[in-house]
């Protein structure tokens, strides 16, 4: 089940890996130590390094040894049933775009913070960012380059398309939910293209509705009805 379920995460959880064989085709051999600064973090977070993402993936989650002006949040209400995310608050801010950024968060090849929804759409615009079109969640996207990436995204927070999904595999209705009052708005380092990325943005209502009764095959079977 676990794995089936791997299958219907939202469009910012699916694009981290729309090719496996590339998804990190272009990371640099390991070599010396790099300082993990605030101003290393504003460049992964503003879209001008790569290898500035991995550094801090690398220091946070393989060998975790985050640096004293990053505190992990444990019990962050914004992030409420997403998977696979990862907060930050920063003891020593930085800038994204202009705007001050205190807080941040990691999922799997997107480096994000989250701001309120009429700051984020104010970014949207002025970055010429584009509505994605995917109905299971609101996200945009605007690639640097549209070959290989990376991509300037914004995208609602998805607990809720996680939980609609659960419910209706066990033949439950869900309201739609109000739209979110703050986006996340940062980067996607996943090397893939402009064209691959619409192309799993089309599919993934489908994918979502596939898994869903796949989820539902899989409850009645463990539970058969009575």
């Amino acid at each position: 089940m676990v794995r089936r379920l791997s299958v219907v995460l939202p469009l910012a959880l699916a694009l981290a890996r729309p090719i496996p064989v590339q998804a990190h085709a272009g990371r640099a051999e390991p070599g010396a130590p790099v300082a993990l600064t605030p101003e290393l973090l504003g460049d992964a977070l503003s879209c001008r390094s790569r290898d500035a993402l991995w550094a801090f993936a690398d220091a946070l989650f393989l060998d975790p040894k985050p640096p004293a002006w990053m505190r992990e949040v444990t019990d962050d209400k914004a992030t409420k049933g997403m998977l696979g995310i990862a907060g930050y608050r920063l003891v020593t801010p930085i800038s994204l775009l202009g705007q001050r950024v205190d807080r941040v968060y990691f999922l799997n090849d997107w480096i994000v913070t989250l701001w309120p929804r009429k700051v984020a759409e104010a970014v949207v615009a002025a970055q010429g960012m584009k509505r994605a079109p995917v109905a299971a969640t609101e996200q945009y996207y605007r690639f640097l380059d549209p070959n290989s990436g990376p991509m300037l995204g914004a995208f609602a927070p998805t607990g809720h398309a996680t939980a609609a999904m659960l419910a209706q595999a066990f033949g439950a209705k869900t309201p739609p939910p109000p739209p979110a009052d703050s986006l996340f708005v940062g980067c996607n380092y996943a090397s893939a293209s402009e064209a691959a990325f619409l192309s799993l943005a089309r599919r993934a209502s489908g994918m979502a509705a596939d898994a869903s009764r796949d989820v539902a095959d899989d409850v009645q079977a463990i539970v058969p009805p009575r």
